[in-house]
């Protein structure tokens, strides 16, 4: 038999094995959802699909074998007919964050993607879900996508009819779309100059109190982010990248090669962005001069402002994929399905398991046991190794793996069964 035929009859076991030994989960509501799928040598997505009964989606799951399950996010009083005819009822919330929409993943391999977005659904999680929004874990059902990321479905009774709309401001939030910094920073009003009866005033911003929460505190954070960022550059590097240069609409706005250069003095010569870091607040900058309060905060007026706050949010927080979250008819992987482009599992994880949650140990299906195959790769992957359920398997044209493994790399090395 040859190596096609027999990587094929190998996924299909694989998936057979699978959907009809395993507990498979569906989502709350599951006879007023859409469900949807794709099939090996399947043209298209076979939808909408529509069950009554828990038995009837395992009996389903076990004949069809799909590649891809999905189910629609939204409710419907009649989930089999037309998208016309239908009848919304409500949606959950949907996050889904992956390496595909995450600055600086192109160049990682796909364990430190799996590492970079864990990370950034983390603070999705803590700093705006429960921290701004006062979601609980038990509103909440976190995810593992079953190859490059993370999706939270909310299901809060309270979010489950916001329109499009609402939802779309809602990623504005996490994105800081539209904040001002006079949203962000408290401040008070300073005399610069005076002729005569005549005081020319500015606005001096001062740190927000940690108390105040939400994007008041996460300006701090940014602030540190941006300084800790800073201070690996040279100074070409920095002044760079403050100069503006209008053509290029690069830079800050204001902000010329003698004030840069004066600010790179102060802050890393000087060792100013220490104290900057420890103390929270701008005192160790003048408050006139060239180099000064006012011009380190109009540089954050526009890092923190409309100019940059979503790219640099983005680089800190973690892009969620906003089309997702603003539409109120998606629909999204099953859980407890195979992802055939990786052949691991959507896997649900609780919030208290997300830390030690590590996809490439614990989201590998229970197939195929752990007897060895040999199998073949056209050429040579990138990485010299991977480290799959704990053990470090070095990468090479033929090689030996358990059978549980071989899926994975037939789905991510291209690999063939001899």
């Amino acid at each position: 038999m040859d190596p096609d035929t027999k990587t094929r009859r190998f996924l299909h076991g694989s998936l057979k094995q699978y959907y009809t030994t395993s507990d498979l989960e569906l989502p709350p509501r599951f006879t007023l959802r859409e469900f949807a799928f794709v099939y090996r040598g399947g043209r298209g997505m076979h939808r909408p699909v529509a069950f009554d009964t828990r038995k009837e989606f395992l009996d389903f799951m076990a004949s069809r074998l799909p590649l891809h399950t999905y189910y629609s996010t939204a409710y419907y009083s009649n989930p089999r007919a037309p998208m016309k005819d239908k009848e919304w009822l409500g949606a959950d919330l949907i996050f889904d964050l992956d390496a595909d929409h995450m600055p600086g993943c192109d160049g990682l391999s796909y364990p430190e993607q799996l590492e970079l977005v864990k990370k950034k659904t983390r603070l999705l999680l803590e700093d705006f879900l429960m921290d701004d929004f006062g979601f609980q874990e038990k509103d909440m059902q976190i995810v593992f996508s079953g190859n490059r990321g993370y999706h939270i479905h909310v299901r809060k009774k309270e979010v489950l009819s916001l329109p499009s709309s609402s939802r779309r401001e809602i990623v504005d939030y996490i994105t800081g779309t539209g904040i001002s910094l006079s949203s962000i920073f408290p401040f008070k009003i300073v005399e610069v100059s005076r002729f005569k009866d005549h005081a020319k005033t500015e606005m001096s911003f001062l740190f927000p109190p940690e108390e105040r929460g939400g994007w008041s505190r996460r300006a701090i954070q940014l602030i540190k982010y941006a300084l800790e960022r800073w201070s690996a550059m040279s100074k070409d590097e920095f002044v760079k990248e403050l100069i503006y240069e209008q053509k290029k609409k690069t830079g800050i706005k204001g902000i010329g090669e003698q004030t840069a250069a004066g600010l790179y003095k102060e802050l890393y010569e000087e060792g100013k962005w220490k104290e900057i870091m420890r103390s929270e607040n701008l005192d160790c900058l003048s408050e006139t001069g060239m180099v000064n309060q006012r011009h380190f905060l109009k540089i954050f007026e526009q890092v923190i402002g409309d100019h940059g706050i979503n790219e640099l949010s983005l680089d800190f927080v973690g892009a969620t994929d906003e089309p997702v979250t603003g539409d109120i008819k998606r629909i999204i992987r099953l859980p407890t399905s195979i992802h055939s482009g990786s052949f691991l599992v959507v896997k649900p994880i609780e919030l208290e398991e997300f830390q030690d949650f590590e996809p490439l140990k614990h989201a590998f299906p229970d197939v195929m046991g752990d007897r060895e195959y040999q199998i073949t790769m056209d050429s040579t992957p990138k990485e010299n190794s991977v480290v799959l359920k704990g053990q470090e398997y070095e990468l090479s044209k033929k090689m030996k793996v358990p059978g549980d493994l071989v899926p994975f790399f037939v789905a991510k090395y291209r690999a063939k069964v001899l």
